[in-house]
């Protein structure tokens, strides 16, 4: 009764704490970071192979102009360019019109460190890009697809922001429409980069998995410098 009474209160400490969300922004991270891993190992041990062949083979069997213009124009909203005029423009809202900098400083690190840590894990791994037709103009290394990781990295990071914002105003229903919304568009970024035949299916999951991870982080991050911001104003 004692070690349970005693692990209770070691639950709760952090909770009490931090918030919730620190705690979920943990698992998350970790459970995010084990999937990564987990397609890794099958990456080195070539047991992606038949995984990417079925999945790639369904997507493109779909295939028509509409569509293909459908996908190019989803693949420029995960696009480096995008992404960083999206930054300029809400990073500007948030810290010139709401005063909300730490905000701003986590919406940018969601980005920039996704960009950065796509960057390093791309020439650790160094994996080609698929031998087939491409619909869109690509250079570089194909694991983990940077659309897929950056998007899901700085989308989800905004959608969180915006989430956190609607529930603080009560604001529920609308809440939970962002986050559908924002998981559509993410997955919608990947999908649209195995169908122009510039990745596969494993380097967009890998994408979604390290971007997970790294938004994981900057949630847990955000909520870290929110308690101590709380801390010192109530002192």
């Amino acid at each position: 009764m004692e070690v349970k009474q005693r692990t209770k209160r070691i639950i709760q400490s952090p909770i009490q704490k931090f918030g919730a969300h620190l705690l979920w922004g943990i698992v998350a991270a970790i459970l995010f970071l084990g999937l990564f891993t987990k397609l890794v190992e099958d990456l080195l041990f070539q047991e992606v192979a038949t995984f990417d062949r079925v999945v790639t083979g369904f997507i493109q069997s779909f295939s028509s102009v509409p569509v293909t213009k459908g996908a190019i124009f989803i693949t420029h909203i995960g696009s480096g360019a995008t992404l960083v005029c999206m930054m300029l423009l809400v990073g500007s809202y948030l810290l010139f019109r709401l005063k909300h900098i730490w905000e701003t400083v986590i919406l940018a690190t969601s980005l920039l460190g996704g960009a950065l840590l796509n960057g390093i894990l791309k020439f650790i791994f160094r994996r080609t890009r698929p031998d087939i037709e491409h619909l869109v103009e690509v250079g570089g290394y194909s694991f983990p697809s940077g659309h897929a990781m950056v998007s899901a990295a700085f989308y989800g990071m905004l959608g969180y922001l915006l989430w956190i914002n609607l529930r603080e105003r009560s604001k529920l229903k609308l809440s939970w429409c962002v986050v559908v919304l924002t998981l559509t568009l993410i997955i919608a970024i990947g999908i649209s980069r195995i169908y122009l035949g510039v990745h596969f299916p494993s380097d967009v999951v890998a994408g979604f998995a390290a971007g997970g991870a790294w938004v994981a982080s900057c949630i847990v991050a955000l909520h870290v410098i929110r308690y101590y911001k709380g801390e010192r104003k109530a002192k």
